[in-house]
């Protein structure tokens, strides 16, 4: 393989023509949807089943609508509701009840006891009846009324109508939902929340100025948690505003409801998988026009301020946004023109558009491979041990060409069919460079390990945490009965977000060590016992100190002390090897050294708790190189901190597996230069 960086009666009668004439595009601007889709309407209609006269009851009040533009959107709507659906049931609604009660959200003693209550039902009759509905079969035709009616009324009566395009307003404003919540009258329930935001000192707001006031506020009560966690589907708009705790889902949803319903276009942006972490994202986009946005995400960050997604250490493989009609150069589009019905799941939905240039550098990927013309190719990246298609393409003439894949990202082209993937060639990497790097085994050689999984800095804050105003004391006395503060802990600002662009080779490749921490000593007195004691109710995570004496490239050492189990864990020369204790609101807890003496203490060294993806010496460990699938290379136990395999074919990618360790993550690695380099 080569590759290359680059329909009975007169009335249904009328339905249908009218819905072909929107289709094809001859008069329905709005849809953009491929004419090789044949007939979307009809067959809704058709989904609908008893519930089809509900459905036609809409076409016919619009039809008779003067705005023919509501009659394009209503056809519009209709068209692609077949995927649409939310959960019903008497557990669900015990659960709700339970979740949603009252008013004021809820802490987490309560939600505990929640939990336990909603768990408690699970493997019960109750929880047998949890009920998928489609949509389709279930709105009423005043609901949908109701909802386009408030869609457009939000929209037209905007000082910024101009400036919205009807495709943004199908695409980003008309939706009733965002994901599968149960649906209900959301708009004037937000717009009697946030209509005071509209003005400021009597002057119309901006659509940004709209959305930043909505963020904040936001910020304000809604809260992230994972809970009610077994919840079938997403929360709706008023189960957010009673718990006031979501996830990215929930808070992308709200982010996008709030602005929608003041006719502002917030679309749903949104990575399926990174491209270097086991893990997915949503987020909120602002469109300004076909090719302007700004990202945000409501109760985080405001519209053009979302470091995260800009800087953070993940990589974005594809980073897709979802829309109300079909995008004409999705592969789903693409692939069902080709009589293809398999899809893999990333790739099915024909309502995404490929924004992942917007986002991160991108590069175009060619391949030369066998097949049959039209016959699809995957490029897959890699999800907890498996792959996971990201980016589908069709043969032409033994080529085939993904566009816009995103950089610093490992590729596997792969065959998909009965629902698994075949190899259709060796991993590939895409650099930050542009450069392309193909990866088969070939001559042995050794390996040192330290790892299975890179240094997560995302988790940088957590592992820090704890060590906010903490203080390291010295004393004349073993007690500390008057101690003195040789220094206070304040959260470490690192600079380390580089611009994106010059990021993206480094994401991945920072390490623990880089987390240690020095402190100058400013104090002039000496001092016989030093200590770091903890703020009392904090959890206590440590890896390593290290107390320094004027000139001293060594360490201090002495008699350990403290008032936690462990203690020598803080002194051992090994971070990796750290204490971790829960929370202890009963006394302030500390550890630290008789020096024998009284000696000047210059500086500091610490370094917070680690992850658990180190080798550790008793662990047993397998390694597998990739030759067409995972081989073992055999196992081993540790016996430090490394693991050395000897013989192992060179050129390829790794995986590490730790079969005694709790923490199941793992991650594909090369080896160059002696060091892993993470994937």
């Amino acid at each position: 393989m080569n590759l290359s960086g680059t329909g009975r009666n007169v009335k249904r009668t009328i339905y249908y023509l009218t819905a072909v004439l929107c289709i094809a595009g001859i008069a329905f601007e709005c849809s953009n949807q491929p004419a090789e889709i044949r007939d979307p309407l009809e067959r809704n209609l058709v989904l609908a089943a008893g519930n089809r006269p509900e459905l036609e009851k809409v076409i016919d009040h619009f039809r008779k609508d003067p705005d023919s533009l509501k009659l394009k959107a209503t056809l519009l709507l209709l068209s692609n509701m077949e995927d649409k659906f939310h959960y019903s049931g008497e557990w669900l609604r015990q659960a709700d009840s339970l979740f949603f009660s009252r008013e004021g959200g809820l802490g987490e003693e309560d939600l505990q006891l929640l939990r336990d209550s909603v768990y408690g039902l699970i493997g019960s009759p109750a929880h047998a009846d949890i009920r998928k509905i489609q949509d389709l079969q279930h709105l009423t035709s005043s609901y949908l009324i109701q909802n386009i009616e408030d869609a457009f009324e939000s929209w037209q009566k905007a000082p910024w109508k101009e400036a919205v395009s009807f495709d943004a307003f199908c695409n980003y404003i008309l939706p009733y939902k965002s994901y599968n919540e149960y649906p209900e009258n959301w708009r004037p329930l937000l717009r009697a929340r946030y209509n005071n935001l509209l003005l400021e000192n009597g002057v119309p707001q901006a659509m940004e100025d709209i959305c930043c006031a909505l963020v904040d506020e936001e910020k304000k009560w809604l809260k992230y948690s994972e809970e009610p966690r077994g919840y079938p589907g997403a929360l709706s708009i008023s189960s957010i505003l009673k718990l006031q705790k979501g996830s990215c889902v929930e808070w992308s949803a709200y982010g996008a409801e709030a602005a929608r319903a003041f006719g502002i276009p917030v679309a749903i942006d949104y990575v399926p998988q990174y491209g270097n972490r086991y893990s997915t994202h949503k987020w909120n986009a602002l469109v300004l026009s076909d090719t302007s946005f700004l990202s945000f995400l409501g109760a985080e960050s405001r519209p053009g301020d979302h470091a995260p997604i800009r800087e953070g250490e993940t990589k974005f493989a594809k980073v897709f946004r979802w829309r109300l009609g079909a995008d004409p150069e999705s592969f789903a589009v693409k692939a069902r023109k080709a009589g293809i019905k398999a899809i893999p799941p990333y790739l099915e939905d024909p309502r995404i558009k490929d924004v992942t240039a917007h986002y991160t550098l991108v590069s175009d990927l060619s391949f030369e491979v066998k097949g049959d013309p039209g016959m699809p190719l995957y490029l897959c990246v890699f999800k907890n041990w498996d792959w996971e298609a990201i980016a589908g393409g069709l043969i032409d003439q033994d080529k085939v060409r993904f566009p816009q894949m995103g950089r610093a990202v490992l590729y596997m082209p792969m065959f998909y069919q009965n629902g698994r993937y075949r190899p259709a060639g060796p991993p590939v990497g895409l650099m930050a460079d542009n450069k392309i790097q193909v990866y088969r085994p070939g001559g042995e050689g050794n390996l040192v390990l330290k790892r299975k999984y890179p240094f997560k800095r995302t988790e940088e804050w957590l592992r820090e945490h704890s060590l906010q105003n903490a203080r390291f004391e010295g004393s004349h006395d073993p007690e500390f009965t008057k101690p003195a503060l040789l220094y206070y802990v304040l959260r470490n600002v690192r600079p380390y977000r580089g611009a994106r662009v010059n990021n993206l080779a480094l994401k991945d490749q920072w390490l623990y060590d880089s987390l240690w921490r020095e402190a100058p000593v400013r104090h002039k007195d000496s001092f016989q016992y030093v200590r770091l004691l903890f703020k009392k109710g904090n959890e206590f995570r440590l890896g390593e100190i290290e107390f320094y004496a004027d000139g001293k490239t060594r360490p201090l050492s002495g008699k350990i002390l403290g008032n936690i189990p462990q203690a020598p864990l803080a002194f051992d020369g090994f971070p990796g090897k750290c204490i971790k204790l829960p929370k202890d609101t009963s006394q302030a807890r500390w550890v630290g050294l008789d020096l024998g003496k009284k000696t000047a203490v210059e500086k500091i060294r610490f370094i917070p708790a680690d992850d658990d993806n180190f080798v550790e010496a008793g662990q047993t460990y397998e390694l597998f190189y990739w030759k067409d699938k995972w081989v073992s290379a055999g196992k081993q136990k540790a016996l430090s901190d490394s693991l050395e395999y000897q013989k192992v074919p060179q050129g390829t990618v790794y995986l590490l597996r730790c079969w005694d360790c709790n923490n199941l993550e793992e991650r594909p690695f090369t080896y160059e230069g002696g060091k892993q380099i993470w994937w």
